[in-house]
């Protein structure tokens, strides 16, 4: 007797009809009104050059490390990882500046692979600082900043 009633409680609950109750409704997702069109769509999944050999590949005149640099970075990364790079970037070399804004980049999908390289070099007179992002499908230069520094002699 136990077994059946239990089995008729499963049962009828399996069998229920959904209840169009508040607790019971799936929420409304909200859909965006315009899709989002980007210049540089995604390309995550598209293999690419390694960042070693597209830098040996890569045009002098567009970008070179320091000669003796003191640090250099080359990495193959998503373009919403470019603002840490950066950043990391400058923590290594004790480079005190703004953090990049990439907000006015909306055009550029943020899983976009670009690449991130950038050059340090330091001596008794001068700082040097250089970095630059890359797309890695067009190879368009996307982003790039360089910056001197005469030592103060003390």
């Amino acid at each position: 007797m136990q077994v059946f009633f239990l089995s008729l409680v499963v049962t009828s609950f399996i069998f229920q009809q959904p209840q169009d109750s508040v607790e019971n409704t799936a929420p409304i997702l909200c859909i965006p009104s315009r899709t989002t069109s980007y210049k540089y769509p995604n390309n995550q999944y598209q293999s690419f050059l390694t960042e070693n050999y597209f830098y040996h590949q890569l045009d002098r005149a567009i970008y070179e490390e320091y000669n003796e640099a003191t640090l250099n970075i080359r990495q193959k990364i998503a373009f919403k990882e470019v603002q840490k790079a950066e950043e990391t970037f400058h923590l290594k070399t004790n480079f005190i500046r703004e953090k990049i804004d990439l907000s006015q980049h909306t055009f550029i999908h943020p899983n976009r692979q670009v690449y991130f390289l950038a050059s340090f070099k330091q001596n008794n007179q001068d700082t040097y600082y250089k970095y630059l992002v890359i797309d890695a499908e067009t190879q368009t230069i996307l982003l790039g900043s360089s910056n001197y520094q005469r030592n103060n002699d003390n």
